[in-house]
């Protein structure tokens, strides 16, 4: 199935939601309906034909997701953002900023179908062949790591103020909190926003829990997780402990899934928003030691204007920026992994640490918010005094030009 014609088949799906209201002839609409499973379904994996080795593929995948999901997808076809977001998507076709596009509709269309979807097209069922290991994200050499590290050192908020991989690392106004409760062990709150057309935005969060290696320090480890079995494996490639503009963590970090072996990435944790310069030598020089180029991070925009509303409430938290787009077969395996931050991890013991770490984490986030909103409270008040001072300047300016003007007339005024 073309772009053209899928997308035409989910104009159809919208216009016949509306019939009769649309004169949509009803023939017409039954036929629709009775298609357009078949169409979402092949849409899912006709988007990057690159990717699907043919069109028995694409039929396989098809195929299997109409016959063994059939209620996840039609859940997706009764939700609405699902089907804008499918229609984004196809506007997204061969542009050159084809990811960034299909990121947006991501944050335009987010839906809560899609990890239900998700769970049934590539882990119970697997419709979705497992994207291979590619070795874009080798296992860095065990020298490169660092011989001890204490996991207390990530206690409290960082900030991640440069990204290696565009797709989960590198968005704007990132932050993480994180608490230590024992030795060894680490818990993330993660935060994210995705912001809407008109400037609102949710939120949402997570707590995820790191162990670390016993036999090599700079290793954490995010396993024995329920969605789609992810793990995530954190290497510490550099750290300096403290509060300070130097205190950074460098982490380099590989995962598997059911959807996806092999992806990776990194980020450089910071106290401030901004690394300083001595912090970004010593993660240029340790990203040599594990054959990386530092010159490849992005910097993110952290500076997150707060957002007020008229009761100067704080909208704006910043966020572990992460993305939902669901699309075909390569980019199903990028949205599920993009998702494995939505899941928290189960926790099957300490159930006491895991409450006691939750606790202290939304502890640090609500004093950060309280932070931020007596910041942005005082930046709206000075910049309304700036505002102000301007006006009255800009005023007596006016009332200057327009004495002078009136002298001006009335000194060549010639008498009849």
């Amino acid at each position: 199935m073309t772009s053209g014609c899928f997308l035409f088949f989910l104009k159809l799906c919208f216009l016949c939601r509306s019939a009769p209201a649309l004169s949509v002839p009803p023939k017409r609409c039954a036929k629709v309906r009775r298609h357009r499973a078949a169409a979402l379904a092949l849409g899912l994996v006709a988007l990057t034909p690159s990717v699907v080795r043919g069109v028995e593929d694409v039929a396989a995948v098809g195929t299997c997701v109409i016959t063994k999901c059939q209620l996840p997808l039609a859940k997706c076809i009764g939700n609405p953002k699902c089907l804008a977001n499918l229609v984004c998507l196809q506007t997204c076709t061969n542009r050159a900023d084809e990811t960034e596009c299909q990121i947006r509709c991501g944050d335009l269309f987010e839906n809560e179908r899609v990890g239900e979807f998700n769970e049934c097209a590539v882990s119970q069922q697997k419709c979705v062949p497992q994207r291979p290991d590619d070795g874009a994200y080798p296992v860095p050499p065990a020298s490169a790591l660092v011989s001890r590290f204490d996991t207390a050192t990530f206690e409290g908020r960082w900030y991640i103020s440069a990204g290696l991989n565009p797709v989960f690392d590198a968005f704007p106004c990132q932050v993480h909190f994180f608490t230590a409760p024992s030795p060894g062990r680490v818990y993330g709150k993660l935060n994210w926003r995705i912001e809407e057309p008109d400037g609102e935005f949710f939120t949402k969060d997570t707590v995820q829990r790191f162990v670390q290696d016993t036999s090599s320090p700079g290793i954490l480890y995010n396993h024995d997780n329920e969605y789609l079995h992810y793990e995530d494996d954190w290497y510490v490639l550099d750290a300096q402990s403290g509060e300070g503009d130097d205190a950074f963590v460098l982490v380099y970090y590989r995962g598997r899934n059911d959807a996806w072996d092999g992806y990776g990435g990194a980020v450089l944790y910071t106290r401030t928003p901004y690394a300083s310069p001595a912090v970004n030598a010593r993660a240029e020089a340790a990203c040599r030691r594990a054959r990386l180029d530092f010159a490849d991070f992005k910097v993110p925009d952290n500076s997150c204007p707060a957002e007020l509303r008229q009761t100067k409430k704080l909208l704006l938290r910043e966020k572990y920026a992460t993305k939902v787009f669901l699309t075909t077969e390569k980019l199903l395996q990028e949205e599920a992994t993009n998702l494995r931050q939505n899941a928290v991890s189960t926790f099957t013991a300490d159930v006491r640490e895991v409450v006691q770490a939750t606790a202290k984490l939304e502890r640090a986030v609500a004093d950060y918010e309280k932070q931020t909103l007596a910041k942005a409270e005082q930046t709206l008040e000075t910049a309304e005094r700036a505002i102000v001072a301007d006006v009255v300047q800009a005023e007596k300016a006016i009332v200057a030009d327009v004495e002078q003007a009136e002298r001006a007339i009335v000194g060549t005024k010639r008498p009849f």
